[in-house]
């Protein structure tokens, strides 16, 4: 195979300088040289000769599996097997002639089977239980050793069923299925479509010859899948290769696979096939492809002049001032090169006596038969301006402009662009700028910097614009607002205390006292809710409302933080007593609350504790739990109607002794569901009057 370099006007033997083909033959030419590829070696892209793979170009090289190497190939045959004479096609290798078994060291004697070898006693003894050697057995007793094939061998007579026999077994095929010679397998004798193709498990239907064959004249031929349902051939091996040569010996080609042969005809042969080709192709080294034929490096050259290779044929040519004759081989007279385009120019032709001469476009220099673009851009750095950037294309250039920028009318330089001219974002009013614009925005509103767009003002980021109240910003305004307990001035600019206890609504049961910020609503009472002797209340009896010091919105009365519970005392004792140990003081949280009962007066039912918030906006807002101290569940907290009750639990019995306690509240909402609540009355709902978690610790003393 040859190709031809041409490099200059000026000659210079470039086979002297180095090895410029590779693997081949370097002849020298004027302006160049001549490759001429050795076997097995075609032109490159490098303008050297490179090995050829001929295992991608014919898949069909070999029986089993090519290998390719520098200038040639090898076929490779899987364990068992060997090359044929013809060095492509496997056989069977006699382990036992060739002597590569290790039966005789066992004592016993070598069998060949296809692809393997097995060792076999002789006759009169049997295989030891082992496997390793022979032992003798009495013929009378040989059908006691019978070995069941079909149970001991699962799987045996694969689509089909199998019959047992005396030393052997046998199969009954199923429908579309035949014994092989032995009857000891099933062969498919289905017929469907080969496909040389899979795709995903998807069988290529351009991959197919559409003639009906056997599964294992498929799979044994090369196909990769076969049949309606895309069933897929097994990967060549030893044990497939054994099949294969088992079921059928030879295999019709032609008939099975498709696509044999191009651009020619497919001929099968023992064990093979061959091709016929068309005229202008010939066989390859293997005969089972058909290659072009190179007709211009025959001899004779078909063309006096100029040959030029296609596909199947090739094309004749003529040299500058010459045309072609009518036979198509040889060349007369002078000619238009530039009409006829025989010239090699770039762009323009411009024909002459005896010849012709190139011209190019503007936008590009002649530098002999080439043009090159000449680069504007390069040329004049300001070609576009300062809002804009040079592009170089061929023969001319573009400006790409920047943003806020057009091109003229022109198209060489950028001006600037009135967005207000048209669409744009602004919603209150547009500002054409240099490069850009800017939108107006209202009161309460700024234009953000990047985005160019109107944002609401943060009127808060002001210093003491509400004075001591709290500044809540809104969209294009703000809001001053003071914790709850307290109402806003705009004329002071500040917060004042809002008496609670003086309005119509009376947020407490009882006593009420207004605080700096709150209130305070007094009241104690004791869990025993049966009345005296004669069933009517004491008059002296304390209120059922516990009474303890509120968190309002995070300003807590100075002191002490308290909170007090009630609490019931199931011990009998005077309201004297009674009126000592606990007085309408806030019960302090950070001592512990110590009651003393007795065990034989109470029951499940019994209150020992009640817990009711003390602002009767917190009803069904908050509930009560145990954190510790109940580990073995002697107590539980019940709510009914905004009421937390604590006593004894059904399960446990429970003895005498101290019991301690410690008891939170929870509130029933988040945060989140608070502010909701919030938004929905457009004021402040709960958020500031359920201050801290209460946590208080009790000691019940039982007797």
């Amino acid at each position: 195979m040859e190709f031809f370099v041409t490099f200059s006007n000026t000659d210079t033997n470039e086979c002297a300088i180095g090895n410029p083909c590779g693997n081949g033959t370097c002849t020298n030419v004027i302006g160049g040289f001549e490759c001429a590829c050795d076997d097995g070696f075609e032109p490159g892209s490098m303008m050297t000769c490179e090995d050829i793979n001929e295992c991608s170009q014919n898949p069909l090289l070999c029986a089993f599996r090519c290998v390719n190497v520098v200038g040639s190939y090898e076929c490779k045959c899987p364990t068992g097997y060997v090359l044929r004479d013809d060095k492509r096609m496997c056989k069977d290798q006699n382990e036992c002639e060739d002597g590569i078994d290790d039966c005789a060291s066992r004592g016993m004697t070598c069998k060949n089977l296809i692809g393997t070898y097995m060792c076999i006693c002789p006759p009169g003894y049997m295989r030891q239980p082992g496997g390793d050697g022979c032992i003798g057995f009495l013929p009378d007793l040989f059908v006691l050793l019978d070995l069941n094939e079909c149970t001991a061998k699962p799987g045996t007579c694969k689509n089909g069923r199998c019959e047992n026999t005396v030393g052997s077994f046998r199969c009954r095929c199923d429908q579309g299925y035949v014994a092989n010679p032995t009857q000891t397998e099933c062969i498919d004798n289905r017929e469907g479509f080969c496909f040389t193709e899979v795709l995903t498990t998807l069988c290529q239907m351009t991959s197919s010859n559409r003639n009906l064959v056997t599964k294992s004249e498929c799979c044994c031929d090369g196909g990769r899948g076969w049949g309606t349902s895309c069933e897929l051939c097994p990967c060549p091996g030893p044990l497939s290769t054994r099949r294969c040569v088992l079921w059928d010996p030879d295999i019709d080609e032609c008939r099975v696979m498709g696509n044999l042969c191009k651009n020619g005809q497919c001929l099968n042969t023992l064990g093979s096939y061959s091709c016929t080709c068309k005229t202008g192709y010939t066989t390859d080294i293997s005969s089972t492809q058909c290659v072009d034929v190179d007709e211009c490096i025959q001899a004779p050259k078909p063309c006096n002049f100029i040959c030029k290779n296609t596909e199947g044929a090739y094309l004749c040519s003529c040299p500058r001032g010459y045309i072609l004759q009518e036979d198509g081989k040889s060349c007369r007279g002078e000619s238009d090169e530039c009409s006829t385009k025989q010239h090699n120019c770039q762009f323009l032709c411009v024909n002459t006596i005896g010849g012709f001469t190139c011209k190019c476009p503007p936008g590009f220099t002649q530098h002999h038969t080439a043009c090159i673009d000449n680069n504007e851009c390069a040329a004049d750095p300001n070609m576009c301006g300062s809002n804009g950037a040079c592009q170089n294309t061929p023969g001319s250039f573009n400006c790409d402009c920047q943003r806020g920028f057009s091109l003229d009318p022109n198209g060489q330089s950028c001006e600037d662009m009135d967005e207000c001219d048209g669409n744009h974002r602004c919603q209150h009013g547009c500002q054409n700028l240099v490069g850009g614009y800017r939108c107006s925005c209202p009161q309460g509103y700024l234009q953000h910097y990047q985005w160019n767009q109107c944002v609401d003002e943060n009127e808060c980021q002001t210093s003491q614009i509400c004075g001591g109240a709290s500044c809540h910003n809104t969209l294009g305004s703000f809001r001053c607002l003071c914790p709850t307990g307290f109402n806003y001035e705009q004329t002071g600019a500040g917060c004042s205390d809002v008496n609670e206890c003086s309005t119509s609504q009376n947020p407490c049961k009882f006593g009420c006292s207004n605080t700096d910020g709150g209130y305070l609503c007094l009241g104690f009472t004791s869990g025993d809710s049966s009345a005296g002797p004669e069933g009517e209340a004491d008059d002296n009896s304390l209120s059922h409302e516990a009474c303890y010091e509120c968190k309002i919105n995070g300003y807590p009365k100075k002191g002490r933080k308290r909170r007090s519970t009630n609490s019931t005392q199931e011990d009998p004792q005077d309201d004297s007593q009674l009126t000592e140990e606990m007085s309408l003081a806030s019960v302090d949280i950070e001592d512990t609350l110590h009651i003393h009962l007795n065990i034989s007066d109470l029951s499940n039912r019994d209150h020992i504790l009640e817990f009711t918030p003390a602002l009767s906006a917190l009803s069904d807002h908050v509930r009560y739990s145990i954190d510790y101290g109940n580990e073995e569940g002697y107590f539980k907290i019940n709510q009914r109607e905004g009421v937390s009750y604590l006593h004894l639990s059904k399960k446990k019995a429970l003895l005498s002794g101290a019991y301690s306690l410690q008891i939170s509240s929870v509130p029933t909402y988040r945060k989140k569901e608070l502010a909701e609540l919030e938004d929905r009355h457009d004021k402040d709902y709960l958020t500031g009057q359920l201050g801290d978690i209460l946590k208080m610790r009790v000691q019940i003393v039982l007797h």
